[in-house]
């Protein structure tokens, strides 16, 4: 490598580069700094928490050096968009971070592609997400689901974390979860041993009815696919990986499950509701998609960083309609596949009153997101 990195920030974000990037001589610039700072640099790192003028800096670097690497840094919360980088002049080559706290191995690993692209720095890393509320007295199911999880990752060599995030539990699920979590063998199989542990419980201390879970996992948690999946084993590891391995070949930004045909032990009412809800969503869902309440989806970190902006907890569990909606809106390729699926004792599902929240979802979903672009 010749010549520091530049690095040009606004602190917002708060990143310790001196620490960050130990490995790499570098320069921290103002912004009123002219070229002549920066131009022996080997590539540029720009964060700035607005858009607008991080576009403005990484142009006034382009014009006088057109082949800088740059690494544009940004978050979920404020992010770049197709317009934003489109702007952006010059012909090096760019990369975006999304950044997450505490995620130093990114930084070093985005700069570690531009500088030397001929080499591959990491493997693909997969979260699985898996929201628990009130589980307590059928924790054997969660318990189970998660060590099928864990001997999925193992014995297949998959670059994966789970994490359990309680859904604000009012009973003894979130000790339970942690107990877990200290019993887990975090390091059996573990390609790289500076990944997440193989398994984190996180609590938000409120019920959300599983919207905030979601949320909560897109925009902390740093992965290249995402798994949403119920926690309470109702759903087989082999479509599980099926799914993954759909997503993974990049035809696909959004695989989604339907457990309508195949569901053990439904009762007659519920599906007759399932039915329902199916016919009043159809308008809503993306080409194929006939079934978006199903729990289980996997996502590419591109589609989930589109998507999350538009999310809205308040939803709860209309939420996956209106994740499908904005799949829609946003032109997400989107495909279903059916899954087998155990209908378990105990649901929280209220099949009345939930289903009359659905409806109301529905009105929200159109009137907030019908302009979403």
């Amino acid at each position: 490598m010749q010549g520091p990195i530049a690095i040009f920030s606004d602190n917002n974000r708060a990143i310790d580069y001196p620490n960050v990037i130990c490995f790499y001589q570098y320069i921290q610039c103002e912004d009123t700094e002219t070229a002549s700072v920066y131009e022996d640099a080997c590539c540029c790192l720009i964060d700035y928490r607005e858009p607008g003028q991080a576009v403005r800096k990484a142009n006034q670097i382009r014009s006088e050096f057109p082949q800088m690497p740059l690494l544009l840094v940004t978050d979920v919360t404020d992010p770049f968009s197709d317009q934003h980088m489109v702007q952006i002049i010059g012909v090096g080559r760019l990369r975006l971070l999304f950044w997450q706290a505490n995620d130093t191995e990114e930084i070093l690993s985005e700069i570690q592609s531009l500088l030397y692209p001929e080499y591959s720095t990491r493997s693909q890393h997969v979260a699985f997400i898996l929201s628990v509320y009130n589980e307590e007295k059928r924790f054997v199911h969660v318990k189970t689901f998660a060590e099928r999880l864990q001997a999925f990752i193992r014995s297949h060599i998959i670059e994966g974390s789970i994490y359990l995030i309680d859904d604000g539990s009012h009973d003894g699920t979130n000790a339970l979860i942690k107990a877990l979590g200290a019993a887990t063998d975090l390091s059996v199989n573990r390609i790289n041993q500076n990944l997440s542990p193989l398994l984190q419980t996180r609590e938000l201390g409120r019920n959300t009815r599983k919207a905030g879970t979601y949320l909560e996992g897109m925009r902390t948690i740093g992965a290249d696919y995402y798994v949403f999946v119920d926690a309470d084993d109702s759903f087989f590891i082999e479509d599980i990986a099926r799914m993954i391995n759909v997503v993974q070949q990049g035809y696909y930004d959004v695989v989604i499950g339907t457990k309508d045909m195949t569901a053990e032990n439904r009762s007659l009412l519920r599906s007759i509701v399932s039915f329902g809800k199916r016919i009043v969503s159809r308008p809503f869902l993306p080409t194929g998609v006939v079934d978006s309440q199903t729990g289980l989806k996997v996502m590419s970190s591109v589609a989930v960083k589109r998507m999350f902006p538009h999310l809205k907890e308040q939803l709860g569990l209309a939420l996956d309609l209106e994740m499908m909606f904005i799949a829609k809106r946003l032109q997400l390729r989107v495909l279903q596949l059916p899954v087998k699926c155990i209908d378990r004792d105990g649901s929280h599902i209220h099949v009345w009153k939930d289903s009359i929240r659905f409806l109301r979802s529905i009105i929200e979903i159109w009137r907030l997101d019908r302009r979403v672009r």
